[in-house]
């Protein structure tokens, strides 16, 4: 995990009502295990840029963020609650300071796995933009 996905984690794992929500710290970068039990959050960086603004480093993230659960109304309960530690929030990011995050857009769709199981995903993408310390 880099540095700016483990600020990003910190602030996730850090929510009490989220992690109640979820019954636990069922947050995953990536992907989550295979067969997991729901409800949970998954993160995974979606797009990533130098911005060569200044000379000072800069960076433009975008990582995807969302909840996935039973259904798709628990979802959207757990994207409220990652919209409430995220959005115009500031990540603990390590040798970096994190000067900007907000939602960019909205997720919202329900899949049906191979065994029939039926999981809603709500979340966003979410621009987390960083300066070198």
């Amino acid at each position: 995990m880099n540095a700016v996905e483990a600020g990003l984690y910190g602030a996730l794992s850090a929510g009490t009502a989220l992690v109640a929500t979820l019954g636990g710290t069922a947050i995953y970068n990536g992907v989550a295990p295979r067969g997991v039990a729901v409800p949970y959050v998954v993160f995974s960086l979606a797009s990533g840029i130098e911005e060569n603004l200044t000379p000072t480093d800069s960076q433009r993230f975008i990582y995807n963020v969302q909840g996935v659960a039973a259904t798709l109304l628990q979802a959207g309960t757990i994207a409220d609650q990652v919209h409430a530690l995220l959005h115009d929030q500031r990540l603990t990011v390590s040798d970096a300071i994190n000067f900007w995050t907000s939602r960019e857009s909205i997720i919202r769709y329900t899949e049906v796995e191979d065994t029939g199981r039926t999981l809603g995903h709500a979340g966003g993408e979410y621009l987390i933009r960083i300066v070198e310390d």
